[in-house]
């Protein structure tokens, strides 16, 4: 070991470990009863049991399996209009030159600095004088705007300006109208941009539980976040049941992520924040 780098190798060591710990503990206690969890809460299994996702998934309330297909209902669609309405609005803000599309875009930066907390009073009073309060799909249209459009639209706009203009020159000349410039040749171009963008947004939504607790209230409906803290008791806690809720609500998110590791990576480092 190179003398003049241990140190820095070992401060990252300790970082990593300090940054893994969470995510080792909220694995190993999945698979422990509840006296080793209290007891040995650091420890490996021992053994190992299956008990704590055998009750999860058997509830009689059905609380998994209601959160998970909720979440995964205002995610897909609240992911899938953001994406439609930013890569059009990133790609029109890209090709302009008017000092008017610069100003908008730096309007929707501005947006990614105002925390969702700050704009919740007055738009839940928006949402409930449109009737909308309470339901599902006021809570996606709660997504679709604010800080996720914000975020999508800089993305789009950045990666959008590494695309050869010839590219549009050439499609128009052909004869193509705006509709299948954009989403013939310009759209499947995007592809590392909107996996960035997909992956981003949907981490955001499905972990989001401030919004949909007050959004939809207490019985309302649950997504999977609001499951995990309706499962809490009031007096007691069983700790198996929790860890096994954690683990499976990050298994979709993952699963998502993995799919498009490749596209996410590249999205990151080939212009998806250049100016």
């Amino acid at each position: 070991m190179d003398m003049k780098t241990w140190p820095r190798k070992i401060f990252a060591l300790m970082v990593t470990v300090v940054f893994a710990m969470p995510l080792y503990l909220a694995v190993v206690n999945v698979f422990k009863n509840l006296e080793q969890i209290l007891n040995h809460p650091i420890a490996l299994p021992n053994p190992v049991t299956l008990a704590n996702l055998d009750k999860v998934v058997s509830r009689p309330d059905h609380l998994l399996w209601e959160g998970l297909l909720n979440s995964l209902m205002v995610t897909s669609v609240a992911v899938v209009i953001l994406i439609f309405f930013s890569s059009i609005i990133g790609y029109y803000i890209a090709r302009s030159n008017s000092r008017l599309m610069q100003i908008l875009l730096l309007l929707f930066i501005a947006g990614m600095l105002i925390p969702p907390q700050v704009t919740l009073i007055p738009v839940t009073r928006l949402l409930k004088f449109l009737g909308l309060m309470g339901t599902y799909p006021g809570l996606i249209l709660y997504f679709t705007g604010g800080g996720l459009m914000s975020f999508a639209v800089f993305v789009f706009t950045g990666f959008v300006r590494t695309i050869p203009r010839e590219l549009d020159e050439a499609a128009i000349i052909d004869g193509a109208g705006k509709f299948t410039l954009f989403w013939r040749i310009i759209f499947p171009l995007m592809r590392p941009a909107t996996a960035t963008v997909a992956i981003y947004l949907s981490l955001w939504t499905w972990n989001e539980f401030l919004l949909p607790l007050i959004i939809l209230g207490p019985s309302q409906g649950v997504t999977i976040t609001t499951g995990i803290y309706t499962a809490i008791g009031t007096y007691s806690t069983d700790y198996g049941q929790m860890f096994a809720l954690m683990f499976l609500s990050a298994l979709p998110m993952l699963a998502l992520f993995f799919a498009l590791q490749k596209e996410f990576i590249s999205g990151l480092t080939a212009g998806a924040f250049k100016g």
